[in-house]
């Protein structure tokens, strides 16, 4: 992937150096007027393009001293005078409370030349363009927790004296991504445009606080999982410098309407991967993240468009993996919170498992209780009209409140025996303990050919033990690392155990492994005889969840020696990872409700198809 470096024009002027007092002192004539005209005449070109302004009432100075070029160093509670043109203007009360300004010739250097004014709620309009004085207190901005490490700002309790038109602002180029981090901090608070093509690598929080993240080139990619790259600390820092929030001129939360979602798309979303061009606004740092603050509207073009349907398969044998998303009838749980919450989570559900139309379904999520199971199987044959599907269920199986299970179509495939989970131990990580694996042996009822299906969820990358010295703190691979090792390798040895009954064991693992396709949990897998199916798909189609921006493969299948010659097709079928959160079940915070029952993020994982000819 190439890397494109921030290109920074930079702008060399005579008689730059003016006093900071009377009219205009700090703002300089437009570039294009200063570099045609000879020293002498420079302060003639001032007066023509930069409008009188009334004596400073406090100390007047350069919007390039404020912003020190350093953090640490700003002037933070200092009664300054600043000059400048308005570069943006969110006044509007569910907006930003405030204006934009910008030097109006600036040389380019390590300092920005723009600020955010906050002002009353009750200032009057300021127009785009206008060349304004502003008195006030330099401080940040504070977030919800009160932490003071927010926007760099001047927050005045006075109107802002427009002294007339300025000049216009040509907004700076930004190619993404900058070879450095602190390339931004010369920007900070300017009016900039990024001339290229970026990708939506981020929609999780567009319903909370209306923003997506964009980033160069892609989509981004977990460490562990990138389809060219393969040294994890190269992909982290290119993704840092790749990558910017496109916020949306607001500090309000849950907005209605929804921003950026497809005005032409009849599915109303914005997934990720699509792309977006035209981007231009301010740039704005707070708390250690670089957002845009819009002064266009961006065009997106749908480049990522939803599959109707699943992908084809083939196979005598139709498989399929499904993370249902905490699936309680319990309410006020991890799942649904009320009984409308409920019904529209199972119609996603429902909506998903027919779409997949797979003879036997491994899921993941399903409440440990002696009934949720029963009630979602219940609910697609109450759909479908017809006892279509039946289930492989113990009552209450591990000690975690989710658990794994397997629906399957009993005119299809007929189990063979009981299904089977390995010793509740604590041993190798206690596969048996908390949410141990399910194993079932299926015969297929047209041909008699039998297979192992083998449902499994390892322990999630969440919530590291707080002993610094445990082999499980999160090493760049998650927390919980080692015991996931100690799992898949139980696991491979348990499932030998099942395989070692039978000449042609078939057996397939399947699930939520909790791990990247380069991760250590998985490489013990492939060690100990199993083929990762996803290494058959494009890299591109790799992964099955978006975390942070990034996606990557939690979800694999597996098959042993004895069905590698048998798999028809492998594939994702990317119905929720790159879907909005905001479009899932939930009822709660959506004044702009876009629910609906399709099987679009219906979970945040995406479910899998493998088809087999047995």
């Amino acid at each position: 992937m190439p890397r494109r470096v921030l290109a920074l024009p930079l702008f060399i002027f005579a008689g730059l150096l003016l006093p900071l007092t009377g009219c205009g002192g700090d703002n300089l004539a437009a570039p294009s007027v200063a570099a045609e005209l000879a020293p002498t005449q420079v302060a003639a070109a001032i007066a023509l393009k930069t409008p009188q302004c009334p004596a400073a009432p406090t100390a007047l100075q350069k919007i390039s001293s404020v912003q020190s070029g350093s953090r640490s160093t700003a002037p933070i509670g200092q009664q300054v005078t600043l000059r400048g043109v308005v570069t943006a203007n969110f006044q509007a009360s569910n907006q930003l409370h405030g204006i934009f300004i910008q030097q109006a010739t600036t040389v380019v250097g390590a300092r920005s030349d723009g600020l955010f004014i906050y002002l009353p709620l009750r200032s009057k309009p300021v127009t785009l363009g206008s060349f304004v004085q502003v008195s006030g207190t330099i401080d940040r901005s504070k977030n919800r927790e009160g932490r003071s490490d927010g926007q760099l700002r001047l927050v005045t309790s006075n109107d802002v004296t427009v002294c007339g038109a300025g000049p216009s602002i040509t907004p700076r180029n930004l190619n993404l991504p900058v070879a450095d981090m602190r390339q931004l901090d010369a920007l900070d608070g300017m009016l900039v445009r990024l001339p290229q093509p970026l990708t939506v690598s981020d929609n999780h929080d567009l319903g909370y606080n209306g923003e997506l993240v964009l980033s160069a080139d892609d989509r981004q990619w977990q460490a562990y999982n990138h389809p060219l790259l393969h040294d994890p600390a190269a992909i982290i820092d290119l993704n840092q410098r790749s990558r910017l929030i496109l916020a949306n001129g607001s500090t309000a939360t849950y907005p209605a309407p929804l921003p950026y979602l497809s005005a032409t798309d009849a599915s109303g979303t914005r997934r990720v991967g699509d792309t977006a061009t035209n981007v231009e606004g301010i740039l704005t740092k707070s708390f250690g993240v670089w957002r845009l603050q819009p002064t266009r509207p961006p065009v997106f073009n749908i480049t990522n468009a939803r599959s109707e349907v699943p992908p084809v398969v083939g196979g005598t044998v139709r498989l399929a993996s499904m993370n249902v998303l905490s699936y309680f009838t319990t309410l006020n749980q991890r799942g649904a919170s009320s009984a409308i919450e409920l019904k529209r989570q199972r119609d996603k559900l429902v909506a998903t498992i027919r779409a997949l139309d797979a003879d036997a379904i491994g899921l993941m999520e399903i409440e440990n209780s002696s009934d949720a199971l029963q009630n979602l199987v219940d609910a697609i044959n109450t759909e479908i009209g017809s006892t279509e599907f039946a289930a492989i269920d113990a009552p209450v199986i591990g000690s975690d409140a989710i658990k794994v299970a397997i629906i399957y179509k009993p005119a299809r495939v007929t189990p063979i025996g009981a299904a089977q989970s390995p010793p509740s131990t604590r041993s190798d990580g206690g596969i048996g303990v908390s949410r141990p694996p399910v194993a079932q042996r299926f015969a297929q009822r047209d041909s008699g050919k039998e297979f192992w299906l083998v449902v499994n969820h390892l322990k999630s990358k969440s919530r590291c033990p707080t002993d610094p010295a445990s082999a499980d703190q999160d090493t760049g691979q998650g927390c919980w690392n080692a015991t996931r090792v100690r799992q898949a390798s139980a696991t491979a040895r348990w499932v030998a155990t099942l395989g070692a009954r039978h000449v042609q064991p078939h057996i397939v693992l399947l699930g939520d492994f909790n791990a990247y396709l380069e991760e250590a949990p998985i490489r013990t897998l492939v060690a100990g005889g199993f083929e990762d199916l996803l290494l058959r798909l494009p890299a591109a189609e790799r992964y099955s969840y978006v975390f942070d921006g990034r996606a990557g493969a939690l979800d694999h299948i597996f098959v042993d020696a004895s069905l590698r010659d048998k798999v028809s097709g492998v594939a994702i079928w990317h119905s929720n990872a790159d879907e909005p959160a905001v479009l899932d079940y939930h009822t709660d915070n959506k004044p702009d409700d876009r629910y609906a029952a399709t099987p679009f993020r219906a979970s945040d994982h995406d479910p899998l198809l493998l088809g087999l000819n047995l």
